[in-house]
């Protein structure tokens, strides 16, 4: 019969595995230690160390004022109507924002080409204006000008101070 195999752990001594791994963690990371030496150099020139021990500091002041802050309407409303225009300017087609880009005439990017560029004659701008292109975007003007005076001739429900 086969006889069991005695196995005996030395006790595992955790203090002098963690002062082992500690002298030698210079040698190993010694490119990520400088490394973060110069990210701390950065972030103390900065100021930054301080706006976050400030920060830190204030606890819940900060926290009490931020809250407050956020409270607001007009916070409350410009939350929302940033998500309101992310969401619109994520159904913009990027290439539509690019064709506009490349649309505009390098004389209205220059100032020295400005000057130096003949004013179009009534019979130019009126050709332009009559243009297929120009009358689809002014549709899509006319549109969105529709939506804004659709929204501001709403009924509004009367509060208890404009009775």
């Amino acid at each position: 019969m086969a006889k069991p195999i005695q196995l005996d752990f030395p006790p595992r001594n955790r203090q002098a595995e963690l002062e082992e791994r500690v002298a030698n963690a210079p040698a190993e990371h010694a490119a990520a230690i400088l490394e973060f030496y110069e990210l701390l150099q950065v972030l103390h020139e900065q100021k930054v160390l301080a706006t976050l021990r400030g920060a830190v500091a204030a606890g819940d002041d900060l926290a009490g004022h931020i809250a407050k802050a956020a409270a607001q309407p007009e916070t409350i409303r410009a939350m929302r109507n940033f998500i309101a225009l992310t969401k619109l300017f994520g159904q913009i087609d990027p290439e539509l924002i690019e064709a506009v880009a490349r649309s505009i005439p390098p004389q209205l990017m220059d100032r020295n080409l400005r000057r130096q560029t003949p004013t179009p004659s009534l019979w130019k701008i009126a050709r332009t204006f009559f243009s297929p292109p120009v009358r689809r975007a002014l549709l899509a003007t006319g549109f969105v000008l529709a939506g804004v005076g659709y929204y501001m001739n709403k009924e509004r429900p009367a509060t208890a101070d404009q009775a």
